[in-house]
């Protein structure tokens, strides 16, 4: 999979999903939570490559996809998903596995989330 606009997402929808469901304080900490942890995890993925540690790999693939489709990031979802899949397949090759583009397209969420937040600030 390769990284796509985010704009293709339901991102925004889900923003909007939970804004009418809690209020727009709780969703810009949801994001500003989401946008601190997220590279931790990144780079807990790629030291798992790294370390060709299959179970750390599945774990952190996991945490990331779940905390990216509770706010709607589907294409980061899916890309976490194949990462954990071949985590515990016990396939950590770099050549096997893109991390890259889980970088790339958290690049493409985090512009989304900084202007949906940016909106709501004025």
């Amino acid at each position: 999979m390769t990284p796509t606009d985010p704009s293709s997402d339901p991102l925004l929808g889900r923003l909007h999903e939970l804004e009418n469901e809690t209020d727009t304080e709780f969703v810009i900490e949801l994001i500003d939570i989401y946008l601190n942890e997220t590279p931790k995890q990144i780079q807990a993925i790629h030291a798992a490559v790294t370390a060709k540690n299959s179970s750390a790999l599945m774990i952190s693939s996991h945490t990331l996809k779940g905390s990216s489709l509770n706010l709607g990031a589907k294409q980061l979802g899916a890309l976490c998903l194949k990462l954990e899949e071949l985590g515990r397949a016990g396939k950590t090759l770099p050549e096997n596995i893109n991390t890259e583009g889980v970088a790339e397209e958290f690049e493409n969420v985090k512009k989304l989330l900084l202007e949906y937040k940016q909106k709501r600030s004025t």
